[in-house]
């Protein structure tokens, strides 16, 4: 059969622009975002702002073209400044200078700093945010517990849909990337929320443990993942029980839609400062590496609207229901 394109509109919800850091005070960057150009500028106060790129008077691309001038966005074309909301703040060239360019309005997102990433809500009828992304443990400055965040970046080849769709493909974790599936509980929803844990057998005592931890640690440990779900652009991952000691594990994937074909994981994860050592690395290596044995699935996969599915390969439809919420507009 011909190889079917994913056939829904971009999602709704919160997703992320980039990483806070990456945008410093009175620089402009051009990111593509949900099928649109946009432009992400920091005031030289500290202000976050994500506008439409294109000038609404002259069309320029401000995310290239333009520049940042105390509080606003600067056109170097017309000279018009436009506010970090989108409106018109002043312009040094008094012939356009006039009532008609005042009411002009560039498109403002609705952006947010939060868990260490700028967050902007995309609408596909540019309704206004209807849910939150929660303040997550660990990526807020709270470093006691804590050892040092890891950071990662993916471009996929595929939308965000057929991605979060992977975590509760029970089949592939066996064949995909060599280790067994994980007996989840029934998932907890709750609107554009969802939960899932599920428990395994750990053992401590395999190559990647030094020999110190194998003489400390010399049973098996059951281990607590928790997966946690904001729409599709927020997910939190926690291990609990961790060898030798009862460590702990976390994540936060903020992910981006760039278009109907490419989308953008980053990822920050740290683990208790108890386990930082090997056994952390370990979690953290193969958690990293593990996306990559999706990748080239992922690079040539056929959209099936309406799997056969078998005993084995967990709740895909039930997650397929609930991910239906954040379209708009849905296919036939």
């Amino acid at each position: 059969m011909p190889k079917q394109e994913f056939p829904f509109p971009m999602p709704n919800g919160w997703f992320c622009i980039t990483r806070c850091g990456e945008i410093k005070k009175g620089e402009v960057k051009g990111i593509k975002f949900c099928e649109k150009q946009v432009a992400v500028f920091r005031t030289e106060s500290g202000k976050i702002s994500v506008l439409d790129a294109y000038c609404a008077f002259n069309g320029i691309d401000l995310s290239k073209n333009g520049s940042v001038e105390g509080e606003t966005l600067k056109c170097p074309k017309s000279g018009i400044a436009w506010n970090i909301d989108g409106t018109f703040a002043s312009c040094e060239n008094k012939d356009i200078n006039n009532d008609e360019v005042k009411k002009l309005k560039i498109f403002c997102y609705p952006t947010q700093e939060l868990n260490g990433f700028i967050w902007s809500w995309h609408h596909l009828l540019k309704e206004d945010p209807y849910f939150d992304i929660p303040t997550l443990e660990g990526f807020n400055g709270d470093d006691d517990k804590w050892g040092k965040e890891f950071h990662y970046e993916y471009n996929i080849n595929t939308v965000l849909q057929e991605i979060a769709e992977n975590d509760v493909d029970a089949a592939h974790f066996p064949k995909v990337h060599g280790s067994p599936s994980l007996p989840e509980t029934d998932a907890i929803v709750d609107g554009v929320y969802k939960k899932t844990i599920a428990e395994t057998l750990m053992d401590p005592n395999n190559d990647s443990v030094s020999e110190e931890y194998k003489n400390e640690a010399n049973e098996m440990f059951t281990t607590t993942f928790t997966r946690e779900s904001w729409g599709l652009g927020c997910v939190a991952l926690k291990m609990i029980n961790l060898p030798p000691a009862g460590g702990e594990f976390i994540m936060v994937n903020a992910s981006c839609p760039v278009d109907n074909k490419h989308s953008i994981l980053r990822w920050t994860m740290r683990v208790s400062k108890d386990i930082e050592d090997e056994i952390g690395m370990a979690i953290i290596d193969g958690i990293a590496n593990g996306v990559l044995d999706d990748m080239p699935i992922w690079d040539n996969k056929s959209y099936v609207d309406q799997p056969v599915l078998c005993d084995g390969d967990g709740p895909i439809n039930k997650f397929r229901k609930w991910v239906r919420q954040f379209y708009s507009e849905l296919p036939a």
